[in-house]
C-alpha cells in the first residue's frame, strides 16, 4: 500500500464501517526486546528509590512532592525519557514510555501527575512540532529535570472548547517579538514549571480571524507569574495553579509550528498523551487490586476470611478483567504506534477513557471491600479513590471525548452516504455505483467481514467480537441516514456509539494478547489469560448489545422531559 491512507491505517475507524482488519492487530505486536530490558534495568532502579524516598501518604498529606524526589527522577533519566538521545534523554519508544509512567502510576498518583504533565504534555510540543534550534535549546535542561515542563490550554472560560481561547499574542512592528496576554487555568506544574506550552490566539498575515497558536514560555520571563496552589479533592501533592501572562515579550523564534495551527498542535499532543494517562491508570489499578486482596485475604467475618465470600470475590475478579484489557489495550496501541503507519487517534481516546473509568470503579470497589476502614485516612483507600477521580476529567473529559470517538468514527460511513445521496440525483449515470452499494450494505447485514486469526480456544470471543462490529456498523449508518448533518446534536446517541467502540476496542485488544499467549505457551499453560478474555468478552460484549440497541429503543424522551423540570422549579418533584 502506498496511498496516503493505507500508510495512516486504522483499526478503529474501518470498524465503523463494518470493515475488521484483524491482521492490523493479529498477532499481538511485540515489543523491542533490547529495549525492554532496558526498561527493566530503570524499573529496578526506580523502585529501590522509591522505596527510599517516594511516601505516597506523606506526599498526600504535606501536598508536595519532594524537590529531591524530583532531582532524584531526573537523576534516574524518568523525566527524559522520550527525549532523544541527542538532547540528553533515552529516547524510548511510546511502548517503553508508558511502562515507567505504569510503574510511577503505581507507586503515587501525585509523582506519577507530575511526570506526566511535564513530559506526556508538556514538553511533548517541542518533540513533535518543534524546529532543529528549539529542541537544541529546551530539550536538555527537561531531560535532566532542571526544568520541569508544564501545558497550558485551559482558561476561566474555555475548557473543552479551545476555540474560546481568549489570551492572545500580538506581533511586533518588527516582527521580532510576540506580546502575551491572558490567564491559563488549572496548569499541573504551575508552580513549579519551569517551561510551558501555551497556547493563545494571534492574527496571522492575512487572516481575517484570529486563529489559535502554540508558543514556548519560559516562567523567568518578565510578566510571566502564577496564582495561588488549587485546593483540590485529590492528587494533592501535584502542583495546580493559574499561569498568569501579563505583557510577556517573547521571541517570535519561541512559535511552535505555523502560526495560526495550534489547535492542531494541542489535538496531537493531547492524543499522545492520552496513553501516558491510561498508562497510569494501569499502574494505579494494580496497586489497588493488590492491597484490596491483601486485606479481603487478611479480614475475618463470620469465622473467615471475606475473600471466600462471592460478592467479594465478584468485585476483585471483575477489577483484575479491567485491569488485563487495560493493559492488552494500552500495549496494542502502543506498540502499533512504534510500528507506524497507523492512525491511533480513537483507540488512544478509548484507552484513556476505560483506563480512567476503570481505574475509578477499581478506587470505589477497594474502598467498599475495605468498609469502614476504607474510609479511614490511615488506609490507603480513600486517597486512591481522591486521586483517581481527576482522570475522567484531565486531556479532555470522558464524556467529551465520548463525542469525539462518536463524531471521528462516523466520518467515514458519512462520506459514503454524501456520494450515496450524489449518485441518487442521477441515478442512471449512477447505476454501477449504487449497485456496488446496496451489495455492500447487504453483505454488512448478512454476512460482513469476520474478526479472524485468533486461536481456535477464541473462537466463541471473536464471533462476539464480530457480531458487535456489524452491530456498530449498522447502528452508524442508520442514524446517519436518519439525522444526517444534525447527528453533532443528538448526543444521547453518540455517546451509545462511543461505549460501543470502546467496548469492541477493550475486546479485540484482549484477544490479540490472549491469542499472543496461547501461541507463546500453548492452550493449557495460558488457561488464566484465557479465562480472564472469555469471561471479559462475555460480560462487556452483552453491555456493548445492550448499549446499541439503546439507540432505537430508550428513554431519551423522558430524560428530556425531566430535565426540562429541573429548569422550572415549580415542576420539581420533591
Amino acid at each position: 500500500m502506498t496511498t496516503e491512507s493505507a500508510k495512516r491505517r486504522s483499526f478503529g475507524k474501518s470498524i465503523f464501517a463494518g470493515k475488521i482488519e484483524s491482521e492490523v492487530i493479529i498477532p499481538y505486536p511485540e515489543a523491542d526486546v533490547e529495549e525492554s530490558e532496558n526498561v527493566e534495568l530503570l524499573l529496578e532502579s526506580l523502585r529501590k528509590f522509591a522505596s527510599a524516598e517516594i511516601d505516597p501518604a506523606k506526599i498526600d498529606r504535606e501536598k508536595k512532592v519532594p524537590e529531591s524526589v524530583i532531582r532524584g527522577l531526573g537523576d534516574l533519566g524518568v523525566l527524559g525519557l522520550s527525549i532523544g538521545e541527542e538532547h540528553g534523554g533515552f529516547g524510548f519508544s511510546r511502548t517503553a514510555y508508558a511502562r515507567v509512567l505504569e510503574e510511577l502510576g503505581g507507586l503515587c498518583a501525585s509523582t506519577a501527575v507530575t511526570v506526566g504533565a511535564h513530559q506526556s504534555i508538556g514538553l511533548k510540543a517541542i518533540l513533535l512540532f518543534g524546529t532543529d534550534e528549539q529542541k537544541e535549546k529546551f530539550l536538555p535542561t527537561l531531560a535532566t529535570g532542571e526544568v520541569l515542563g508544564g501545558f497550558a490550554l485551559t482558561e476561566p472560560n474555555s475548557g473543552s472548547d479551545a476555540g474560546g481561547i481568549q489570551s492572545t499574542a500580538v506581533r511586533s512592528e518588527d516582527g521580532a517579538t510576540f506580546a502575551l496576554n491572558g490567564r491559563k487555568q488549572w496548569i499541573t506544574n504551575g508552580g513549579i514549571g519551569g517551561l510551558f506550552t501555551v497556547f493563545v490566539k494571534t492574527r496571522p498575515e492575512g487572516a481575517e480571524e484570529k486563529k489559535v497558536s502554540a508558543f514556548v514560555v519560559p516562567s523567568d520571563l518578565a510578566g510571566v507569574s502564577h496564582g495561588p496552589e488549587a485546593d483540590k479533592l485529590g492528587i494533592l501533592g501535584s502542583s495546580t495553579t493559574d499561569l498568569i501572562l501579563e505583557n510577556v515579550s517573547l521571541p517570535a523564534e519561541n512559535l511552535l509550528g505555523e502560526e495560526g495551527r495550534g489547535f492542531k498542535i494541542a489535538m496531537e499532543v493531547l492524543n499522545e498523551g492520552r496513553l501516558g494517562l491510561a498508562a497510569g491508570s494501569l499502574g494505579g489499578m494494580k496497586t489497588i487490586i493488590r492491597e484490596a486482596l491483601e486485606y479481603a485475604k487478611g479480614r475475618k467475618q463470620f469465622g473467615q476470611s471475606i475473600f471466600g465470600f462471592e460478592l467479594i470475590r465478584e468485585k476483585l475478579a471483575r477489577m483484575a478483567e479491567d485491569a488485563y484489557a487495560l493493559e492488552s489495550m494500552v500495549y496494542l496501541t502502543t506498540r502499533l504506534v512504534d510500528r507506524g503507519g497507523v492512525d491511533f487517534s480513537l483507540e488512544s481516546a478509548a484507552c484513556k477513557i476505560f483506563g480512567s473509568d476503570a481505574l475509578w470503579r477499581c478506587a470505589s470497589e477497594a474502598l467498599q471491600i475495605a468498609g469502614g476502614y476504607g474510609y479511614i485516612r490511615e488506609f490507603p483507600f480513600e486517597r486512591h479513590l481522591r486521586d483517581a477521580r481527576i482522570n475522567l476529567i484531565f486531556e479532555g473529559t470522558n464524556e467529551v471525548l465520548k463525542l469525539f470517538i462518536a463524531l471521528a468514527g462516523l466520518q467515514g460511513p458519512g462520506e459514503t452516504l454524501k456520494e450515496v445521496a450524489q449518485a441518487l440525483k442521477k441515478p442512471l449515470v449512477s447505476i454501477g455505483f449504487l449497485s456496488d452499494y446496496a451489495i455492500g450494505v447487504i453483505r454488512q447485514s448478512i454476512a460482513g467481514d469476520s474478526f479472524t486469526g485468533a486461536s481456535d480456544p477464541l473462537g466463541a470471543e471473536s464471533l462476539i467480537l464480530s457480531d458487535r462490529i456489524h452491530d456498530l456498523a449498522r447502528a452508524s449508518g442508520s442514524i446517519l441516514r436518519k439525522h444526517g448533518k444534525k447527528i453533532i446534536e443528538r448526543q444521547y446517541l453518540l455517546h451509545r456509539i462511543a461505549d460501543s467502540f470502546i467496548s469492541i476496542y477493550a475486546m479485540a485488544a484482549t484477544i490479540s494478547r490472549t491469542d499472543r499467549a496461547i501461541r507463546e505457551k500453548g492452550a493449557a499453560a495460558a488457561e488464566s489469560e484465557i479465562a480472564f478474555c472469555q469471561s471479559f468478552c462475555s460480560r462487556v460484549g452483552r453491555g456493548a448489545a445492550q448499549r446499541i440497541g439503546e439507540i432505537d429503543q430508550n428513554d431519551d424522551d423522558l430524560t428530556d422531559a425531566i430535565a426540562d423540570t429541573l429548569d422550572r422549579r415549580d415542576a420539581y418533584p420533591f
